[in-house]
């Protein structure tokens, strides 16, 4: 979710500092939440900065485009190739291990569609 704007910011503090609406009142009139209303009247109080804070961070990206280059070229060869045998391959190929979740998240990001396997014969 993106942060909201400094201008929405300093709209919904005004008005909640003029007084002649509640918090909630405020809150419905700019469509947040009475808790972000609480929060900017918590950052004026204490002289602190309305901005919004940079994304915290997360974890790093496991797959490298090199990577995604290495799974699409094995996929286009290899239509019915499973996850783990895509996985397996990361790991010959690019010394890389990583999870089949990470791989079929990969996959969807990059558009790639996979052939399921079945086990046996469909019953009629």
């Amino acid at each position: 979710m993106k942060a909201y704007s400094l201008d929405l910011r300093q709209k919904v503090l005004a008005a909640a500092l003029r007084g002649d609406r509640t918090i909630r009142e405020v809150a419905e009139l700019f469509g947040v939440g009475t808790s972000f209303v609480n929060k900017l009247l918590d950052l004026h109080r204490t002289g602190q900065v309305l901005a919004p804070r940079p994304h915290g961070g997360g974890y790093p990206a496991r797959l490298l485009p090199r990577h995604e280059k290495l799974l699409r070229s094995r996929v286009g060869q290899h239509k019915d190739a499973t996850l783990e045998e895509l996985s397996a391959h990361l790991g010959e190929q690019a010394e890389l291990s990583v999870s089949v979740s990470t791989v079929s998240r990969a996959l969807i990001r990059l558009g790639l569609g996979r052939k399921k396997k079945h086990g046996g014969q469909r019953a009629q």
